[in-house]
C-alpha cells in the first residue's frame, strides 16, 4: 500500500470518528473575486450549515473566518483600481453582501455591524452613490437589528442614522412612526380582531391583490387606510411588490384628486378635501419615490390654471407648497438640485420660499 493511500485512509477514519476534524477550517481563507457568491455559499454549506453535530466553537470560528473573507472580497471588488464601481462589479459585491448579511444576522452580527459602517463611509467618500442607494439603502444592508435578527430585541435602537446620508433615509423610517402611532391608538380595540385584520392585509400586500378604492366622501381617511394596510405592513414585502402597491395607491390617489377638482362644479368642501389629500400624498411621494408625483403635479397645475381655478391655486397649491418634491421636502434631492421656483410663478403668484434666504 502506498504511503499516500495509507494516509488518506487514516484521515478518512479519523474524520468519521470526529466529523469536526474535516469541517474545521485551518488557517485563513480567501474568496476569489470572479465568483464570490458561489464560493461563499459553498464554504457556508460545507463548513457551517452542515448536517453533522459540530461543536458550537468550531461553527463560530468557521463562520468568523468565512465572514472575514467575505468582507475582504467585497472591499476588493468595490474599491480595487480595476473595479471602479462598474455595474458588473457592483452586482458581484451586492450578491455576496446580501447573502453575508443574512447569515450574519443568524450566526454573529457584531462584526458585520461594525464593518458595514466602514463600508458605508468608504462608499460615500468615493462618491459611489449608485451602490449606496441601489444596494445598501434599497436592500437594507445596514446594521443587523431586531427586524432581521433574533439576537436583538425590540428595545434596541433601529439604525435610522446609518441610512441618513447622501439624501437617503432608512426604508423603514415611516413604518416605525406609523406603527408607534397605531399601537398607541389601538388600546381599546379587540386585539384578536386587530390581529386578524392585519394578517389579511399582510397577505394581500404580499401579492398586491387588493382594490385601491378611495371615496369622494372621505378620501384622506381612505388613503391613509390603504397605506397602513398595504404599504406599512408588519411583514417584510419584497421591494418590487411594495413598489407595485405604492404605484396602485398612487394611481387611485391621483384619480380621485382629479375627480374632486374637475368633475362638475367643485365647492370649497371639494377644494379642502383635494388639498388635504394632495398634501398627504406629496409627503409620502417624497419618501417612497417622487417621480410620478412630480410629473403629474405639473399636469394638475396646468389644468387648474386652464380652468381659472385661481382660488385653489392661490389659497392651496402655492402656500401649501404642493408643487414638485424637491430638497425642501424629500431626501431624494439635495441642495445641488434646482428648486421648482418656476412651477409656482404663474397667474401672478410667486414661490412661497426664497432660496437666497434658506
Amino acid at each position: 500500500m502506498s504511503k499516500r493511500k495509507a494516509d488518506n485512509e487514516m484521515a478518512t477514519a479519523a474524520q468519521k470518528s470526529n466529523p469536526a476534524d474535516s469541517i474545521q477550517i485551518v488557517g485563513d481563507i480567501t474568496i476569489n473575486k470572479s465568483k464570490p457568491l458561489e464560493e461563499y455559499q459553498k464554504l457556508i454549506n460545507t463548513r457551517v450549515a452542515v448536517d453533522q453535530i459540530v461543536d458550537d466553537a468550531v461553527t463560530k470560528e468557521n463562520f468568523g473566518k468565512i465572514a472575514a473573507a467575505a468582507r475582504d472580497v467585497i472591499w476588493q471588488i468595490l474599491f480595487s483600481d480595476d473595479a471602479v464601481a462598474a455595474a458588473e462589479s457592483q452586482k458581484l459585491a451586492s450578491d455576496v453582501l446580501e447573502e453575508y448579511k443574512g447569515d450574519a444576522c443568524f450566526y454573529e452580527p457584531w462584526a458585520y455591524n461594525e464593518w458595514i459602517v466602514k463600508l458605508r463611509d468608504e462608499l460615500l467618500k468615493r462618491e459611489q452613490l449608485d451602490f449606496w442607494r441601489d444596494t445598501i439603502v434599497k436592500k437594507q444592508l445596514g446594521p443587523c437589528w431586531s427586524r432581521d435578527s433574533d439576537l436583538f430585541d425590540s428595545d434596541d435602537v433601529p439604525p435610522l442614522e446609518f441610512y441618513a446620508h447622501a439624501g437617503c433615509v432608512a426604508p423603514f423610517a415611516a413604518s416605525l412612526k406609523v406603527r408607534a402611532a397605531e399601537k398607541a391608538a389601538s388600546g381599546d380595540e379587540d386585539p384578536t380582531a386587530v390581529a386578524l385584520d392585519r394578517s389579511n392585509s399582510n397577505a394581500a400586500a404580499l401579492t398586491s391583490n387588493f382594490d385601491a378604492t378611495i371615496s369622494m366622501e372621505q378620501p384622506l381617511s381612505d388613503y391613509r387606510d390603504l397605506m397602513k394596510r398595504y404599504v406599512l405592513t408588519t411583514c417584510i414585502v419584497p421591494d418590487e411588490i411594495q413598489k407595485k402597491n405604492i404605484d396602485k395607491i398612487g394611481n387611485a390617489t391621483r384619480a380621485i384628486i382629479w375627480k374632486l377638482l374637475f368633475e362638475g362644479t367643485p365647492t370649497q368642501v371639494e377644494f379642502d378635501k383635494a388639498a388635504e389629500l394632495l398634501q398627504e400624498y406629496k409627503g409620502d411621494a417624497g419618501f417612497y419615490g417622487p417621480w410620478d408625483y412630480n410629473e403629474w403635479i405639473v399636469k394638475l397645475r396646468d389644468e387648474v390654471l386652464q380652468r381659472q381655478m385661481l382660488d385653489f391655486w392661490g389659497q392651496k397649491m402655492v402656500p401649501m407648497e404642493l408643487g414638485p418634491c424637491c430638497a425642501r421636502d424629500s431626501d431624494y434631492f439635495d441642495n445641488m438640485d434646482e428648486l421648482p421656483l418656476e412651477f409656482y410663478n404663474k397667474a401672478g403668484f410667486k414661490a412661497p420660499f426664497d432660496p437666497s434666504k434658506d
